[in-house]
């Protein structure tokens, strides 16, 4: 495959993708700025914008799925699966897939003293190991 000569090569799905990752790379740095919150906002809609355009361009107008809604299932807000799934990223370093978000509810016990329970555990760790 041949390696295009200038931006005049490029495909219009390629320039999109370009343009996405010019939106990101722009956000990246501010994202840690509360002040510019509506900043990084725009260029991330921006971004999104450029890949839903570069995907109708691969895709040839063809209807598919909006991007981030690839069967996720998910009890949880948007957000929260996108954190998850970044962890989960930098956790496992190799390709993955969230396949289903699920909120785990801790079951109520009235009589557990946490300070006692530590207590045991402390006097437990003590022990030598036979």
């Amino acid at each position: 495959m041949s390696q295009p000569t200038s931006a005049a090569d490029l495909s219009p799905a390629e320039t999109q993708l370009g343009r996405a990752l010019a939106f990101i790379h722009r956000a990246l740095p501010r994202l840690e700025e509360p002040a510019r919150a509506a900043e990084v906002q725009a260029a991330l809609q921006n971004a999104i914008a450029a890949l839903e355009t570069a995907r109708t361009a691969l895709t040839g107008g063809r209807p598919g799925l909006p991007l981030g809604t690839q069967s996720v299932a998910t009890a949880v807000a948007p957000e929260i699966a996108a954190i998850i799934a970044a962890a989960i990223a930098v956790v496992v370093e190799r390709p993955h897939r969230l396949v289903a978000v699920q909120p785990v509810t801790l079951p109520v016990v009235p009589h557990l003293n946490i300070w006692a329970f530590e207590g045991r555990t402390q006097l437990f760790m003590s022990h030598k190991v036979r």
